[in-house]
């Protein structure tokens, strides 16, 4: 076996024991940090905000009418 791969298969392995023992569930180093709902409720405040200012967001305020659709 070449030497380099014994101490990736012991982490494997311990990794894999460390799996089974917690029951599948994540620990709290293992989780990605998120922006919290507050966090991530204003930006898109912001960015709609954003997007209202700059005439982004109009859709079909922008296109023309017929005559007889008033």
């Amino acid at each position: 076996m070449n030497q380099h791969l014994l101490p990736a298969l012991a982490q494997q392995h311990v990794a894999e024991l460390r799996d089974r023992a917690t029951g599948g569930r994540r620990s709290n180093r293992d989780r990605v940090a998120r922006p919290s709902l507050r966090v991530r409720t204003g930006w898109t405040l912001v960015n709609l905000g954003l997007r209202l200012v700059t005439g982004q967001g109009q859709g079909l305020a922008r296109q023309p009418r017929t005559a007889d659709s008033c």
